[in-house]
């Protein structure tokens, strides 16, 4: 036990201290069963989270004892050790020395089942799957905008040099919300036609950090998606129901980005290598229809008689002309060759895009001037409209057409049923204003002389 302490005020570091010593007094030995979660290793010491449904505490195995133990994500295990504290955090620990397997825990068996029930129903089957584009012009990136996955994705199409337009759809990677957030970004990005590939990317973490890509709603709106999708969702490690649906797994992030530029490099260096092919094949066969064509005149120059000259003269002119025809047959072919693959290329010409975007925009700003002015005129109109009913409803309009309007003391219009008898009101007609004097009870009015 503690002896008691003689100051009333601690500093943090007495205070956990205290608590470790009450804490390793109290339990010198505990098995605890639960499930590994947060698995990582440092320095040959293991650090994991030991969690069951409710709760979760910390679990240190060191370098002498983690040597003959092998942990995996998603195990159910028994770990005999002492509880310690933390001293630097305030955090309390379980300091392991041995470990019992009991089997998978309740989120590694929960993805599980779903998983052979999705798989019963086809949805992960190799012919559902959609082919991926050879070089995507248009590619939709569905993930959080804030986490590190967006920024390696784009580093990478960077650095590789591709020439396509990314469009972001930020969503949710994590919580409760992240399913409903990912799903709408889908959708959102379904309705864009020029989108040819979705790509579904998020970092690292433990199996509940990820598991709202385990969600069967999803899974099930990836399964009917129209559009391709690539997914890299993790690490190598990490496996998710929405990579076994998806068109394409690949293991991260940056595995998924580096999977699409790759791919559009591939197609130009073929293109360029096609190129290359040609040239060097023109240019061999051209020494050697030259090369040939001097032989021919050297032969020609060592025979005599005149008509045979005038005859292998006329060979040579034929062989020159099918020669001619043959080599511009072949190079109009590689040439088309060549034009077929231009449209490729072409469909990257971003200030062609520039372009057409500043006319679009330059033809919504002139409709929408015209509106402005349509709808301008409009209420002018009836502003003027309202502005001859108040004026044919005013007190001068009823006093020009002859109608005797009372006043009170103030000046302001009343009924004749509101004056009371012996009260003096003044009449105002189209003619001037008269003074009146109310003698009885029934409204009856006598001008005062």
């Amino acid at each position: 036990m503690l002896k008691p302490l003689i100051k009333d005020v601690l500093s943090v570091q007495e205070l956990s201290l205290c608590i470790q010593q009450l804490l390793t007094d109290a339990f010198p030995y505990v098995a605890v069963c639960g499930e590994v979660s947060n698995l990582r290793q440092s320095n040959g010491i293991t650090y994991f989270t030991l969690k069951d449904r409710w709760s979760q505490i910390a679990v240190v195995f060191f370098k002498t004892d983690a040597l003959k133990i092998q942990f995996k994500e998603g195990k159910t295990l028994i770990v005999d050790g002492r509880i310690d504290v933390y001293v630097k955090t305030g955090r309390y620990q379980i300091i392991g020395r041995s470990v019992r397997e009991v089997g998978d825990g309740y989120w590694q068996q929960r993805l599980e089942t779903l998983k052979q029930a999705l798989a019963s129903e086809g949805l992960f089957d190799k012919s559902r799957k959609k082919t991926l584009p050879t070089s995507p012009q248009h590619i939709g990136l569905i993930t959080s905008k804030e986490g590190a996955a967006f920024k390696d994705f784009m580093s990478i199409l960077r650095r590789k040099q591709w020439k396509g337009h990314v469009t972001l759809f930020p969503s949710l990677v994590q919580g409760d919300r992240a399913v409903r957030t990912l799903i709408k970004a889908l959708g959102a990005a379904e309705k864009i036609r020029s989108i040819d590939l979705i790509a579904l990317v998020r970092g690292g973490g433990s199996l509940e950090d990820l598991w709202c890509f385990n969600d069967e709603t999803l899974v099930r709106t990836i399964a009917n998606y129209k559009k391709p999708i690539i997914s890299g969702i993790g690490h190598e490690i990490d496996h998710t129901l929405c990579d076994f649906v998806a068109d394409l797994r690949v293991e991260t992030p940056t595995a998924a980005a580096e999977k699409i530029a790759n791919e559009y490099v591939r197609c130009i260096q073929k293109t360029d290598a096609l190129a290359h092919r040609f040239k060097s094949y023109a240019h061999v066969q051209f020494c050697t229809f030259k090369q040939k064509f001097l032989l021919a005149t050297q032969c020609l120059s060592r025979i005599a008689p005149h008509n045979k000259i005038q005859q292998e003269h006329t060979f040579i002119k034929n062989l020159q002309r099918r020669l001619r025809q043959s080599f511009l047959q072949y190079f109009n072919q590689k040439n088309h060759q060549l034009m077929l693959c231009s449209p490729q290329l072409e469909r990257f010409h971003i200030q062609r895009r520039i372009a057409q975007a500043v006319q679009h925009l330059q033809q919504q700003k002139q409709r929408f001037n015209l509106s402005l002015r349509h709808h301008l005129c409009t209420l002018l109109q009836k502003v003027d409209l309202w502005k001859v009913r108040l004026k044919n409803v005013s007190l001068e309009s009823y006093v020009k057409k002859g109608v005797l309007v009372p006043l009170d003391a103030c000046g302001n219009p009343k009924a004749y049923t509101s004056f009371k008898s012996n009260t003096r009101l003044t009449i105002m007609h189209k003619s001037g204003k008269y003074c009146m004097h109310v003698k009885s009870k029934d409204g009856t009015l006598h001008p005062i002389p």
